[in-house]
């Protein structure tokens, strides 16, 4: 059954039950009445009982659907700019497309996109927590050139049952323009780890060239 119809079958029991002890205290009375208030009362109970379950209910189903959403990442890569998009919810997402209100464009000035194939949604699949990720540009390239920096649309999707899903999304890298991206220095210490195989190769090559004179 559907959520609508349970609410509104419980909705439904629960006026009948309020009638019932307004019309048996008019008509019979406090005294005469007492036991059918108790008795619907009892079920005035149980429907609290049974809507407070089906809430519950409810909430452990919409956990269990997938929830794809797009996000601006500016922590993951040292001083460089993603667009990543994770499945926050508890089952696949396949057929993943974003349609944007207004077009995120990457260093190069071209709608940033998963997937370059004619006809193919963006992403295919995504686990329960899965996430993947497009490059957009530096965050220096990016924040210093973009004047707007707010982007909205929608994400539709399927459901591993093959339903289609479709929900709004909303997001900004506007909150980087004055702040830290980084509040720890572990990315620039990796970041400048890496460059040491290149210098040493460059210093070797040094000592090389100095060698044959």
């Amino acid at each position: 059954m559907s959520r609508i119809f349970i609410k509104a079958l419980l909705s439904i029991v629960l006026c009948i039950s309020l009638s019932v002890i307004a019309a048996s205290l008019l008509l019979l009375g406090l005294r005469d009445s007492a036991a059918i208030v108790a008795a619907s009362l009892a079920v005035i109970a149980s429907l609290a009982s049974a809507w407070t379950g089906q809430r519950v209910l409810e909430l452990q189903e919409d956990a269990q659907q997938p929830y794809p959403y797009p996000s601006i990442d500016v922590t993951s890569r040292y001083r460089f700019m993603q667009l990543r998009v994770t499945n926050f919810g508890g089952s696949v997402a396949r057929d993943i497309n974003l349609r944007w209100d207004n077009s995120l464009l990457n260093y190069k000035g071209d709608p940033v996109a998963f997937s370059k194939q004619e006809g193919a949604p963006d992403i295919a699949v995504l686990l329960p927590g899965q996430s993947v990720t497009t490059p957009i540009g530096t965050d220096i390239q990016i924040l210093g050139e973009r004047t707007d920096l707010n982007y909205s649309g929608s994400v539709e999707f399927k459901t591993a049952s093959g339903k289609f899903k479709k929900h709004p999304f909303h997001l900004s890298a506007e909150q980087y323009r004055h702040t830290l991206a980084y509040d720890e220095e572990q990315l620039k210490t990796h970041y400048q780890l890496q460059q040491i195989p290149k210098e040493l190769k460059t210093l070797r090559n040094e000592i090389k060239r100095f060698g044959k004179r």
